[in-house]
């Protein structure tokens, strides 16, 4: 009997764990939410403006970019060309606590327009004031499927 009420109390632990790591984070889909709709509008500076002053960015094609104003003109690049009208999915994974002002989050993403690209990405958003930002993505595409 002892033994059915041990079992069963680990169980309800454990699903109270499991319901808490799977909770969203509100602070990663604020800024998930915000970069969709900049990215879908084609709306580079706003884009630019989620990141912190030196904010970085590894892009899935391998490119190193420092600062709002890189970031910016690679957008705008891009939504001129190649993406133009392309919409963007993002699906928010785990958010690691690091400190109260800084936090590591994971996720997909889903380039939807000429071609798709589909991949992770890994970003740290830091604390400014009451407004998080971004310090830095990293986005790996998918390996090409196996033929």
């Amino acid at each position: 009997m002892k033994k059915m009420a041990w079992m069963a109390a680990l169980l309800v632990i454990g699903l109270s764990v499991a319901a808490n790591a799977q909770k969203p984070d509100a602070d990663a889909q604020k800024i998930q939410e915000d970069y969709t709709a900049a990215f879908d509008k084609g709306d580079a500076k706003a884009i630019a403006a989620l990141y912190t002053a030196d904010g970085t960015r590894l892009g899935p094609d391998g490119s190193w970019l420092v600062g709002r104003a890189a970031i910016e003109k690679v957008y705008a690049d891009g939504f001129a060309g190649p993406l133009k009208g392309a919409k963007l999915t993002l699906t928010g994974g785990h958010t690691q606590v690091v400190t109260t002002d800084v936090k590591v989050i994971e996720g997909r993403f889903l380039v939807a327009g000429l071609a798709a690209i589909k991949g992770r990405y890994v970003n740290t958003i830091v604390r400014r004031g009451k407004a998080w930002q971004i310090a830095s993505v990293v986005t790996i595409t998918d390996p090409p499927a196996p033929k």
